[in-house]
């Protein structure tokens, strides 16, 4: 049909007029849908429940025993000396660098669907407190139990408001959270290897800063040196590293990344000062000079904030050219959801220290489940749209108070009567893709989100039909995935039962 469409146009009618414009829409989505084949996973036939594990007790209880004998704070003062100081059982001794290695040789991998993902960077059931310097008795909740995996040679996507704990959680991944930041619990590992115990002493040794895990900051301008030549800033770094042998091959190593970010005229940029460069030109620096460190991880907080838009576009093209080169695990920190559209693979919402939504970044920007993301996507200015955009309204409560319920009930139209007391469990809607909504409870009432999202669910089914024949998980992978969860809530009923019993004796 196709191949007589132009000579015979005039002559078709109307009907086969109306299943060409089909064929081509189909093949539009299919070739659309292909592209971005595993972000559309398969569903389950139904939701799969995950139940929230309790928080830990007393979190904004400041542990200090009045009762203790001095030579017992004595004793503890000496034993608090000994942990911050103590060399970790990996390093060897007269060793310069800590053999990483083996750890990432034998990282674990997630199987998803047969899709095998290694496992770079995992933050589980983290709780984490700030000290008031100015009031050393109070404590301030900042991250209330979040949960993130992030893969090697993936993009994830971190996005929320201002204080929602984005880069806090983040700069757990490089030990730089603060003095006065206290992990209350839950765990942090770079391949496997716990690092939330670390102390300064842990992080200078390994060198993991740097050489593993590295940060790409907002604030170009304040990145390098400005009483050093760019050159040297970047060549340091290789040396110190021993990422090379020479002084000469560092300055070659240096040029090459330079050249990688799109900065013209290396050479002569390497003999500049930061204060003769563009921000533009300095992020690019600066993303040039860490990577020059092959980390395995790299941490962006919001790195194009302060860029033109067209500068914006050209740090983004460089970001996707260096991590699919050198296969690097980027955890990138935003708030603006079109550039998340544009280089994410895997999207984490943040709302008052929680991820409350995850998934592919067509899972949470097609067939987003919460109402707060739906929020977000609702009040994206549409400049082909005369209608007023939609606002969410309120503010994020602040983590100096202890939030009860859903942190986003207060805010949310769709809540439900029990979120104002009670926090929401999980709900998988599929191997990739999970929420922290009461909506997807069986025993919920029905309801319809706004109509942008009901367009957008309709559009994503629409790939999902043309890319998988079932568009639900086979029988057998749900069932297993079923009985894991089974298990996992039972450990978590049983630790429940255990601490209501321990309150009551």
């Amino acid at each position: 049909m196709k191949n007589n469409i132009q000579t015979n146009w005039q002559n078709l009618s109307y009907q086969e007029k109306i299943e060409y414009y089909d064929e081509v829409l189909q093949t539009t989505l299919k070739t659309e849908a292909n592209l971005n084949k595993n972000s559309y996973t398969p569903i389950y036939p139904e939701v799969i429940k995950k139940l929230a594990k309790p928080h830990p007790k007393n979190l904004l209880e400041v542990r200090k025993d009045k009762n203790k004998s001095f030579v017992r704070n004595t004793v503890d003062l000496w034993k608090n000396w000994i942990n911050k100081t103590q060399k970790l059982f990996t390093f060897k001794k007269n060793s310069n660098l800590f053999d990483f290695q083996k750890y990432i040789d034998n990282s674990t991998e997630d199987v998803i669907l047969g899709n095998k993902f290694k496992v770079a960077a995992e933050i589980n059931d983290i709780y984490l407190t700030f000290k008031n310097p100015a009031n050393p008795k109070e404590k301030n909740l900042v991250l209330r139990g979040p949960s993130i995996k992030i893969y090697e040679g993936k993009i994830h996507a971190i996005i929320g408001e201002s204080g929602s704990g984005k880069s806090v959680i983040t700069s757990l991944l490089y030990g730089l959270t603060g003095n006065n930041a206290i992990i209350e619990s839950g765990s942090v590992k770079l391949y496997g290897l716990e690092v939330h115990n670390f102390n300064l002493y842990n992080w200078e040794k390994s060198k993991l800063r740097g050489r593993i895990v590295s940060a790409v900051f907002q604030n170009p301008m304040s990145i390098l040196d400005p009483t050093m030549k760019v050159g040297r800033q970047i060549t340091e770094g290789m040396l110190i590293n021993k990422i090379v042998k020479t002084k000469k091959e560092a300055v070659s190593e240096a040029i090459k990344y330079l050249e990688m970010a799109k900065i013209s005229n290396p050479k002569k940029v390497m003999n500049l000062y930061p204060h003769e460069l563009s921000g533009g030109m300095i992020q690019r620096i600066a993303i040039a000079a860490i990577v020059s460190l092959k980390p395995k991880i790299l941490v962006m907080d919001e790195p194009t904030t302060a860029l033109d838009p067209t500068v914006q576009a050209l740090v983004l093209d460089i970001i996707r050219e260096l991590q699919e080169t050198f296969n690097i695990a980027i955890a990138f920190i935003t708030h603006d959801l079109g550039i998340v559209a544009s280089i994410a693979e895997f999207i984490n919402i943040m709302y008052a220290g929680q991820i409350i939504e995850s998934g592919t970044c067509e899972e949470v920007l097609m067939h987003p489940q919460h109402p707060y993301t739906w929020g977000l996507i609702s009040s994206m200015p549409d400049y082909n749209n005369d209608e007023r955009l939609n606002v969410i309204k309120g503010a994020v409560p602040s983590s100096l108070n202890e939030i009860k319920g859903d942190a986003f009930a207060i805010r949310n139209d769709y809540a439900l009567g029990k979120d104002l007391e009670e926090e929401s469990d999980f709900y998988y809607i599929s191997p990739t893709h999970y929420v922290k909504s009461s909506l997807l409870d069986k025993n919920a009432p029905h309801y319809l989100p706004p109509k942008i999202i009901q367009n957008l669910w309709k559009r994503y089914f629409n790939r999902l039909h043309y890319l998988h024949e079932d568009i639900f998980v086979n029988q057998s992978d749900y069932q297993n995935d079923l009985e894991k969860m089974h298990k996992y809530n039972l450990e978590v009923t049983n630790l429940i039962n255990s601490e209501v019993q321990n309150g009551q004796d």
